[in-house]
């Protein structure tokens, strides 16, 4: 995928999502997931990105 688009504009996530979860499958999905809210990013807060 080209990064380069007409227009196109990048940010930084200022938001988290707070989520439960049991465990991860073998697959790398989320068992038992549960969405607790959206909040503003902290400083220090620990992010965790998926990626596949």
């Amino acid at each position: 995928m080209s990064l380069r688009r007409k227009n196109a504009v990048f940010t930084e996530p200022v938001l988290v999502a707070d989520v439960e979860y049991r465990a991860w499958t073998d697959d790398g999905k989320l068992r038992h997931a549960s969405f607790k809210g959206i909040r503003e990013r902290d400083d220090d807060v620990e992010i965790y990105s998926l990626e596949h």
